[in-house]
């Protein structure tokens, strides 16, 4: 994986919370269009510390071994998150998931446009 499709994965999540956010607030009640906002916005936040993290650890560590360990450390912290929003905010957890859902979506976007990019589209570093 290089940064580039880091960046597009931020980009297609930020794209997809905005609407998924857009969409709650003008068609669900305000419970469910708070849930819906809190996971996007997780899922917002998380595609941006993945890209950071992502491009220090693929610019940084030669071994893997401290990449993969400040991956574990964000994954950790969301996890942490998703449990206290839940916990304390009291979200309506149906919508909460389909505000997370719009991260598995974005990867799975990018992943499809990159496998049909044909090699004449490839950019070239040159």
């Amino acid at each position: 994986m290089e940064t580039k499709h880091l960046i597009a994965v931020e980009k297609w999540t930020l794209a997809l919370s905005a609407v998924a956010i857009a969409v709650a607030v003008l068609a669900l009640g305000r419970h469910a269009a708070f849930g819906v906002t809190m996971g996007a916005l997780l899922m917002a936040l998380n595609a941006w510390a993945l890209r950071r993290i992502g491009a220090r650890a693929f610019r940084t560590f030669k071994k893997p071994g401290a990449a993969i360990l400040l991956f574990n450390l964000k994954m950790g912290v969301l996890l942490a998150l998703v449990w206290l929003i839940i916990r304390y905010l009291h979200v309506d957890p149906i919508a909460f998931v389909i505000g997370i859902s719009v991260f598995p979506v974005a990867i799975v976007i990018v992943a499809i446009r990159h496998a049909l990019r044909t090699n004449d589209e490839e950019p070239t570093n040159g």
